[in-house]
């Protein structure tokens, strides 16, 4: 997790320099650009930014693996936590013909967790929900209170993740076969796992061929998080 770390770092701060460099292009400060040098100058500002989702994605794995990620804890919304999701995802559903719905009352109350981590981790499965849902689909985001804990749910018409992949996609880097919706480096459900854990939590998956696929974070209103060691994050050098 040390070794993880420490590299990535390193690739963070090069590719924070090409994403500045790219936008100043993309943005014509300088003059203007042909249509075709503006679609490529976009594409490495894309580029890049999905690498650094990617590197901070293994960096936050690594921190949680190495006990060094605490969180902190906030009563927090329910309703305004899920409807900051929708709005993130709201024109890429729009894009692509996707019809994003969100399902919680106003008065769904709150919960005690960390919303940064809480808000990271939906925002994953929505992310990977809207990549693998084809136009005309449709993705939901539900709350619940139900017993003592929050369910929270993504659910999609997309592609499904079969069965026999289906207890093994939540490790690191570990990916579906086929041609299925684990695509990728294989970080998503296993970082999404590792955060509702810390909130004391546990997720659940739903897919079966032709019926897309729900994810549902069981969330403890109250509970406490998983005790952890203190122990000394790694200084970041980036």
């Amino acid at each position: 997790s040390e070794f993880i770390a420490n590299i990535s770092y390193e690739l963070r701060t090069p590719l924070n320099a090409i994403i500045g460099f790219a936008e100043v292009l993309e943005n014509q400060f300088f003059g203007e650009l042909n249509e075709r040098q503006l679609e490529y100058s976009h594409a490495i500002v894309q580029s890049s930014q999905q690498l650094i989702a990617l590197i901070n994605d293994i960096l936050d794995l690594a921190s949680i693996e190495a006990g060094y990620l605490h969180l902190d804890l906030q009563p927090i919304n329910i309703y305004t936590l899920l409807e900051s999701i929708y709005t993130l995802g709201r024109e890429r559903a729009h894009s692509r013909e996707i019809d994003l719905r969100l399902e919680c009352g106003e008065d769904a109350g709150e919960l005690l967790a960390d919303g940064r981590r809480l808000r990271q981790a939906l925002f994953n499965l929505l992310s990977n929900a809207l990549k693998f849902t084809k136009e005309g689909g449709v993705v939901t985001l539900t709350a619940r209170r139900v017993e003592g804990e929050v369910q929270l749910e993504v659910s999609d018409t997309g592609i499904s993740i079969p069965v026999e992949d289906q207890a093994r996609v939540f490790g690191s880097f570990e990916r579906g076969s086929g041609d299925n919706r684990q695509a990728g480096a294989g970080l998503g459900l296993s970082l999404v796992k590792s955060l509702i854990e810390l909130h004391g939590g546990q997720v659940e998956l739903d897919s079966e061929v032709g019926g897309g696929t729900r994810v549902i974070c069981h969330v403890p209103v109250a509970a406490p998080p998983v005790a952890r060691d203190d122990k000394e994050a790694p200084r970041d050098v980036a």
